[in-house]
């Protein structure tokens, strides 16, 4: 049965996508389908205009932009049809990231090495604005046909997203509980992970007196808290959150789990001032990864998401155009200072 016009092409004027490319995306993605195939003639471009109340420049730039690729062409008094089905659309992805930390870098990294290289990747940080996270969405997003999103938690985020192609949309890193059932991506499940790896290592931690999560107010995964004192409630040691350290309230046989660096540094020096050992005297675990805390004292213990992992992970969804939702693995990395 032939398809109609609206079902060969879509378009919805509220995304940030131009008219033209999406119905440079509608042939694309019936050709891709199998809809359309070799020799398939086209609606014309009077006809797309008129059922769609579009400029005719827009349907004619979409045909040029097509035809330039190979995958259309015209005959005189016959209109314009389909030349070719070997699409290989290049993917041009739109990379959007909270900000740029060590971790991330290393994301980035894995991420670009493991696409085709005939994809574009580039790289833009909303740094927790959700302005700004509107902003170089509706700003650039129709120079892109594939989006990777770190989203910004917030009740606007879905009605930003909405007006990305959801086709080819994916998310990374945040999101999980907000987002999983709207979008596919690579997640990190931030209350299961603390959880599972506190309670994994309740003989390791039951040396301790306290164990305090130091939790920053800038950070916003507040699922670490929820985790946290979830596993509190196993009265495997008296738990609290702390927003800062407070030297003079630190004593023997405290154990620390750190998000930000400059609070790791912190007690690292002044367990080096004290003479604590640590993994003895004093825990530190340290979240997120990263070179340098393997070298730092004598070892920092880690826990973090596998950074590589949801890098290959996000690679292979985007290529083979899947839209599952991955948790992605969460470990411990034991350098005896917890």
């Amino acid at each position: 049965m032939k398809k109609t016009i609206t079902e060969l092409i879509q378009i919805d004027s509220s995304l940030a996508t131009p008219v033209y490319k999406q119905i440079v995306q509608s042939i694309y993605r019936n050709i891709d389908n199998g809809v359309l195939v070799k020799d398939d003639i086209l609606p014309s471009v009077n006809k797309i205009s008129e059922v769609f109340s579009l400029a005719r420049g827009s349907v004619f730039s979409a045909y040029n932009d097509l035809r330039a690729s190979g995958i259309i062409d015209s005959i005189p008094g016959k209109g314009y049809f389909v030349k070719s089905t070997d699409t290989k659309q290049i993917k041009r992805i739109f990379l959007l990231f909270s900000t740029f930390t060590p971790y991330k870098e290393t994301l980035f990294n894995v991420l670009l090495n493991a696409l085709p290289k005939d994809c574009t990747l580039d790289i833009y940080f909303h740094h927790h604005s959700i302005k700004m996270f509107e902003s170089l969405i509706r700003e650039q997003g129709g120079y892109y046909n594939t989006f990777i999103i770190m989203p910004e938690v917030h009740d606007a985020t879905s009605s930003i997203l909405s007006k990305l192609d959801q086709r080819n949309t994916f998310l990374l890193d945040v999101g999980f509980k907000e987002y999983k059932k709207q979008y596919p991506g690579v997640y990190q499940n931030f209350e299961k992970d603390i959880y599972s790896i506190l309670l994994s290592n309740k003989n390791l931690i039951a040396k301790y007196k306290r164990l305090f999560l130091v939790f920053p107010e800038s950070v916003r995964t507040k699922d670490i808290i929820t985790g946290f004192n979830k596993f509190g409630k196993t009265k495997t040691v008296n738990t609290a959150i702390i927003n800062k350290i407070n030297e003079d309230d630190i004593k023997k046989l405290d154990a620390f789990i750190v998000i930000e660096d400059n609070d790791l540094v912190q007690i690292v020096k002044f367990a080096k001032l004290k003479g604590w050992q640590p993994g003895k005297d004093i825990g530190i675990i340290s979240y997120n990864e990263t070179n340098l805390k393997s070298v730092i004292g004598n070892g920092i213990t880690t826990i973090t998401t596998d950074f590589k992992a949801m890098g290959r992970s996000m690679a292979e969804m985007v290529i083979n155009g899947d839209h599952h939702v991955i948790e992605n693995p969460f470990i411990m990395i034991d350098r005896q200072s917890f």
